[in-house]
């Protein structure tokens, strides 16, 4: 098979497999009224807690800005909390609520059911080929011109 046949072959593979975990994700993400940018900045916040809004929006690639209005959404629906800053009162700290804290379990949780389904049927001889070739791709996704920082 020609390289371009294998690239479009492996580019359906992708879609078709990320076709099986997205719609897990969207009932989720609709059922808490989220978006897929809300997710990245709760994920984000739960990555580095208590980080300000200029944090948040240089991890999310997005301006303070939208950013702010992000917040402002997630704060609205509990998810998310502003502390001043207790070293310096002119910022303001983000954190996860137990709201925030208890969707995101529950995003993992329901998605690592279905991928554990899915992995569980494969041999381990093919689970490491599967591995390799994740490895592989996202290697080659964080060498391409433009890509974000790892």
């Amino acid at each position: 098979m020609a390289r371009e046949d294998r690239q479009l072959l492996a580019m359906k593979l992708y879609a078709q497999s990320m076709g099986i975990v997205d719609p897990i994700r969207m009932r989720l993400w609709s059922e808490a009224e989220l978006t897929t940018s809300q997710l990245r900045l709760l994920f984000a916040i739960r990555q580095e807690p208590g980080a300000t809004l200029t944090a948040l929006a240089t991890l999310l690639h997005v301006s303070p800005p939208t950013a702010s209005g992000l917040v402002d959404r997630l704060v609205r629906q509990d998810y998310v909390r502003r502390d001043v800053d207790p070293n310096d009162r002119r910022f303001v700290c983000h954190h996860l609520t137990d709201r925030g804290v208890a969707i995101l379990g529950e995003l993992e949780r329901e998605g690592r059911a279905l991928l554990d389904a899915i992995l569980d049927r494969l041999s381990d001889n093919e689970l490491d080929e599967l591995v390799r070739g994740l490895q592989l791709l996202n290697d080659a996704a964080h060498a391409a011109p433009g890509a974000p920082a790892r």
